[in-house]
């Protein structure tokens, strides 16, 4: 098992446990998990509260027992693990702006989505896909997430390529996001086309994506004044609440 002290080093010092476990029901059955991971609050944990752990966030009901058969900690950042008791330590300001960062409006029937080409604050949706082997969202991975009325942030870890599936766009525009932005420099792809095509403003090239927390995040966008739209600054905002 891998162990390690709570610091301030790569990925603010958050950290995640890998791990296999059996849960057996009071009423007959058991559920098998491998190779799972959680966020966790501290830089360990033990197994028992492990266990509890693993209870609240999948929302399980008659628990007779838990047992964990292998764990490892892993310094990375917490991908938003519901009702893990992960918390932020306050109110602070991300730059999320580099020296790619783009903005696209939509310019389709209706122009860009209202109040979206000016000033932007919104709560931010943050889906996480770094270690992936193919770091683009598809619609199971946006599946768990309240979609509606927020800027879903898509983290891929590199800087070209695609970020998003068609059909995950889909569900972007069925379910009411109002914005996407990512890392991902692709911005005249297939990505760029469906969003257009779906009325979907989107943020390409962002930097700075490890600072955030996984949760309680707004994020904040103003155009540069001038006659190019596309240039933009981008801050991450921690929700005092968070």
């Amino acid at each position: 098992m891998a162990t390690g002290t709570n610091n301030s080093g790569e990925h603010g010092g958050e950290w995640r446990v890998d791990f296999d476990a059996e849960v057996v029901f009071s009423n007959g059955g058991a559920l098998q998990m491998q190779g799972f991971r959680l966020d966790i609050p501290g830089d360990d944990i033990a197994d028992g509260d492990l266990g509890e752990l693993i209870v609240r966030h999948l929302g399980l009901l008659m628990v007779g027992s838990t047992k964990i058969t292998r764990r490892e900690l892993i310094q990375e950042p917490h991908k938003g693990s519901r009702n893990t008791g992960s918390a932020g330590s306050g109110r602070t300001t991300a730059d999320l702006t580099g020296p790619a960062t783009r903005a696209a409006w939509p310019t389709g029937p209706g122009g860009a989505a209202p109040g979206l080409a000016g000033l932007v604050d919104l709560p931010v949706v943050l889906v996480r896909l770094l270690g992936a082997g193919a770091p683009v969202a598809d619609r199971l991975a946006l599946a768990p997430f309240d979609l509606a009325g927020r800027a879903v942030v898509v983290q891929t870890g590199r800087a070209a390529g695609p970020y998003l599936t068609e059909d995950a766009v889909d569900l972007l525009a069925g379910q009411g996001a109002l914005l996407v932005a990512t890392d991902s420099r692709e911005g005249n792809g297939p990505v760029a086309a469906a969003l257009a095509a779906a009325n979907l403003p989107a943020l390409t090239g962002l930097t700075g994506l490890d600072s955030l927390p996984a949760t309680g995040v707004r994020l904040h966008a103003v155009p540069f004044p001038g006659q190019d739209t596309s240039l933009i600054r981008v801050y991450g905002v921690t929700d005092d609440q968070h």
